[in-house]
């Protein structure tokens, strides 16, 4: 029989109402779930990592997260690893997680939009749907993956695109690598390449600014002045800003601030071949790097990895290809 270990890290999914709150706010214990669940002659063993909300939940906690699965996945009798999680940042940690571990077997992160006490509760299936693709041989060297209503997603393309629907997720450029139909696991694709960055910590000082339509860098010079490490840009388009950024960014980069830029768009390449100011030539030439079909969390998370991992800024670069 298959062993899969399901870590809890906090989200809808393992939270119930309380007695005397209106809203859902205890969490539910492992074994609560294992009787709840129909695991298809999977052994199951539950780990508590953390109990809290998405938006509660910390990079770092990340990283520890994923040091806590590398062990488990050493022992030879696991197959795969599900980790729940709160709906709001599960695509960042599931990325960071993609990016720090090297095990080939299935990590597999899920949740839910609505909590125990919802109608249409979602927790279940989704979990169900988690367990069996962690069990499966067709998915062991696929990086970690994310399963979302029936669907499976790889960590660095999936994002959170509804916030009430529980079909929440999807990968706007790429699509589901497969799914889930009864107790069959159907991959229809796999992801053409995985990165890996090697470290022991990483940077919070990693800042995410988005462009909106005539803003000002006021955030943007306040980050340069606390002295940020670095900083992701949600830029428009293919990789555009207003001209009235430029002076700022290129203090910045001179200051040694790394400076990324992703797709305000949340998918697809940065380049374009215009020739008017703020365009992206004009923000290769100032020395900003690139974050390629990722979006801004994800690329801020990348850049705080990376900046973990080297000592010199200009060694980011070899992550932002």
């Amino acid at each position: 029989m298959k062993k899969v270990v399901v870590i809890t890290a906090g989200g809808s999914i393992v939270i119930k109402r309380g007695p005397t709150i209106g809203g859902g706010v205890l969490p539910v214990k492992g074994e609560d779930l294992i009787a709840q669940l129909m695991h298809g002659g999977v052994e199951l063993e539950f780990s508590e990592f953390s109990n809290v909300p998405g938006s509660h939940f910390m990079p770092a906690q990340g990283l520890q997260l994923a040091r806590q699965i590398e062990m488990i996945l050493a022992e030879d009798a696991i197959a795969g690893v599900v980790v729940t999680h709160g709906s709001d940042t599960l695509e960042e940690t599931a990325y960071l997680l993609d990016l720090t571990i090297t095990a080939e077997k299935p990590v597999v992160v899920t949740g839910a939009t609505r909590s125990p006490a919802s109608p249409g509760y979602d927790g279940l299936i989704n979990l169900a749907g988690a367990i069996r693709v962690a069990a499966s041989v067709e998915t062991r060297g696929l990086g970690t993956l994310v399963v979302f209503g029936g669907q499976i997603f790889a960590a660095a393309e999936v994002q959170k695109v509804h916030s009430q629907s529980v079909e929440a997720f999807a990968a706007p450029s790429a699509g589901p690598l497969g799914w889930i139909e009864a107790e069959r696991v159907w991959l229809r694709h796999r992801p053409v390449q995985r990165l890996y960055i090697a470290c022991t910590h990483l940077e919070e000082r990693v800042d995410l600014i988005a462009l909106g339509q005539g803003g000002d860098d006021r955030l943007l010079r306040h980050a340069i002045e606390d002295g940020v490490a670095g900083i992701v840009i949600e830029a428009f388009g293919g990789g555009r800003v207003p001209p009235w950024w430029l002076p700022a960014m290129q203090e910045a980069i001179a200051q040694r601030t790394v400076v990324v830029i992703a797709s305000r768009t949340g998918s697809g390449a940065l380049y374009d071949d215009y020739g008017y100011v703020g365009a992206y030539h004009d923000l290769e030439r100032l020395g900003a790097l690139f974050a390629h079909h990722l979006s801004g969390p994800k690329a801020r998370i990348k850049l705080m990895l990376a900046l973990g991992a080297v000592r010199r800024p200009e060694d980011v670069r070899v992550w932002f290809q």
